[in-house]
C-alpha cells in the first residue's frame, strides 16, 4: 500500500478535504526510466564510437584531443538531458482518494498540472498492455468521463489491470456511500 510519509506529503499538496483518506498512489513503471536512459546510453555510445573513429582516421589525428573533448561534452549534455525527462516522469502520479481521482502531471521543470475527477463522474476505466507491457508488467489506463469532459490517460503504469479494478471499486464504494447517505450530497438540490 502507500507509505504514511508519502500520503501526508500529497495530502498537504493536493486540493482534497482534510479528512479525505488517500487510498493509493500510482507512479510510472520502472520501464519508463529504463527506456529514457537506454536511449541516452545508445546516443552516448554512438557519439563516442564515431569520435574515436574520426580521431584515429588519417588527417584528423592532430585534432584527436579536441574531437574527444567535444564528444565528452556532448555525451555529458545527453546524460543531463536524459535525467531531466526521467525526473519529470518520476513526479507524475495518479492519486486515488475516497472521493476523487487526481492526476498530477509534470509537463516541464517549472510547471505542473493537477486534474481532479470526482469518483461519481468515473464512467469507465480501461487497461491496455502492449507486447512489452505484458513482458514487463506495465500498461496504459484510460479513465473515461461522461459527456464532453476530457478522459484521463496515464501511460506505463505498473499493474494496470489491478489499478483499474481499484479505481472501479472505489467508484462503486463512493456511489454506495452517496446512495446510503453516509456521504452528504447536494446533487439534485436546488
Amino acid at each position: 500500500m502507500i507509505k504514511e510519509k508519502e500520503a501526508v506529503f500529497w495530502h498537504g499538496k493536493l486540493p482534497i478535504g482534510k479528512d479525505e483518506r488517500i487510498i493509493s498512489i500510482y507512479s510510472h513503471h520502472w520501464f519508463v526510466y529504463a527506456e529514457i536512459l537506454f536511449i541516452a546510453f545508445c546516443v552516448i555510445v554512438g557519439v563516442m564510437t564515431v569520435s574515436v573513429f574520426l580521431s584515429s582516421s588519417e588527417g584528423l589525428t592532430q585534432f584527436r584531443s579536441i574531437i574527444l573533448a567535444f564528444a565528452t561534452l556532448f555525451s555529458a549534455l545527453v546524460a543531463l538531458f536524459a535525467v531531466i525527462p526521467a525526473w519529470l516522469r518520476s513526479q507524475e502520479k495518479i492519486i486515488l482518494t475516497e472521493e476523487a481521482l487526481l492526476q498530477v502531471l509534470q509537463p516541464g521543470i517549472f510547471s505542473s498540472k493537477t486534474s481532479q475527477l470526482n469518483l461519481q463522474h468515473v464512467a469507465d476505466v480501461t487497461a491496455q498492455q502492449d507486447f512489452f507491457g505484458h513482458m514487463f508488467g506495465y500498461g496504459k489506463i484510460t479513465i473515461e468521463t461522461p459527456g464532453e469532459q476530457m478522459n484521463y490517460v496515464f501511460t506505463k503504469l505498473a499493474s494496470p489491470h489491478s489499478v483499474s479494478r481499484e479505481i472501479i471499486e472505489a467508484h462503486e464504494n463512493y456511489d454506495a456511500a452517496l446512495e446510503s447517505g453516509r456521504i452528504p450530497t447536494t446533487y439534485g438540490n436546488a
